[in-house]
């Protein structure tokens, strides 16, 4: 009895046959992986929507003409966006006129133009992912093909998602607030006159705050007039608080003046106290009880307000070199 052979089966068996006879080798065409690829979940948090940066190096040889994704415990919608703005230095926008298309866990970018190997290329994906509810590892696909969708280069990267992921960071500004007198001890520039005002060196107040209302300085006097133990006699201060007030030659005068020397930066204006301004022969009334000479209605970096005392006597009033009074110079911060 004759056996029928069948063709296909004797066919297969004469390529083995001459393959083995000559040592043919048939190679095995497979797709090859991209010299680095990068996929970035910009958020990491279980169950939140998320956009996507993408980096690849193109290693296989072929007319690149889609980019594929396929994401696991992710979802995309059916028309996510896609950019190439933001990118690193060195990395270079993926180039094409594109459609994007989600489905479900896969996007496919059409319409990119010819790679170029060893180029790293990137884009974003703008909208359309939302993250998985469970958290933890998964495996995602890069590949690029041809129009025809075979396959050029591919590689699995591993993501992760997290119950949270973000830090947040919280810091506390004390409140500030210096106060600074450039020295204890103010002296008249000349002897005291009657027939001109004379005016004391002066000091400064420089102030910093970061108090939103600002600041405010009070000055009081312990004598409101300056005394000599020696002779028992005053030159006592003049006008009333809160006007300014013009020391006259041959009379008895002794007042403040106070002025605005530097604005620091900052907020508000900053201002002397009506009744502590004026011209080289004025000044403000003295008190016992703390008076305002200078405020600021905001923050500032170095606020400099400098105080001077001025006087006139009468000809008559008795020599010494102990005529004194103290200032109590104070500020607070508008917190």
């Amino acid at each position: 009895m004759i056996k029928r052979v069948n063709l296909v089966e004797f066919l297969s068996a004469l390529v083995i046959l001459v393959a083995v006879s000559f040592k043919v080798i048939v190679p095995i065409v497979m797709a090859g992986n991209f010299s680095r690829a990068t996929l970035r979940f910009d958020r990491m948090k279980t169950s939140t929507v998320s956009s996507m940066y993408v980096t690849f190096v193109p290693a296989g040889a072929g007319t690149v003409a889609k980019v594929k994704l396929y994401l696991t415990g992710a979802t995309i919608a059916a028309s996510p966006s896609i950019n190439t703005t933001g990118l690193p230095s060195g990395v270079t926008a993926l180039p094409g006129a594109f459609t994007v298309v989600g489905s479900g866990t896969a996007v496919t970018i059409s319409g990119v133009t010819a790679l170029t190997i060893g180029t790293t290329y990137g884009f974003n994906i703008a909208t359309g992912i939302t993250n998985g509810a469970a958290a933890g590892q998964l495996i995602n696909t890069i590949r690029t093909t041809t129009s025809a969708d075979a396959t050029i280069d591919e590689t699995r990267v591993a993501s992760y998602f997290v119950t949270d992921d973000q830090i947040v960071i919280t810091a506390q500004v004390p409140p500030i607030f210096t106060f600074v007198l450039s020295g204890n001890t103010d002296t008249f520039t000349t002897d005291l006159s009657s027939s001109s005002v004379v005016s004391t060196n002066g000091q400064t107040v420089t102030v910093t705050t970061n108090a939103a209302k600002g600041w405010t300085g009070w000055v009081r006097s312990a004598n409101q007039a300056l005394t000599s133990i020696t002779t028992g006699q005053s030159i006592g201060t003049t006008g009333l608080v809160g006007t300014p007030s013009t020391c006259q030659a041959a009379t008895d005068c002794y007042v403040l003046n106070s002025l605005v020397t530097t604005t620091g930066a900052g907020t508000g204006a900053l201002t002397s106290d009506a009744g502590y301004t004026g011209g080289a022969t004025q000044g403000g009334t003295l008190s016992s009880s703390f008076q305002t000479f200078a405020a600021r209605t905001g923050t500032t970096d170095g606020d400099v307000i400098t105080l001077k005392s001025r006087a006139t006597i009468v000809a008559t009033k008795a020599a010494a070199g102990d005529y004194t009074d103290t200032l109590t110079v104070v500020g607070a911060g508008n917190f």
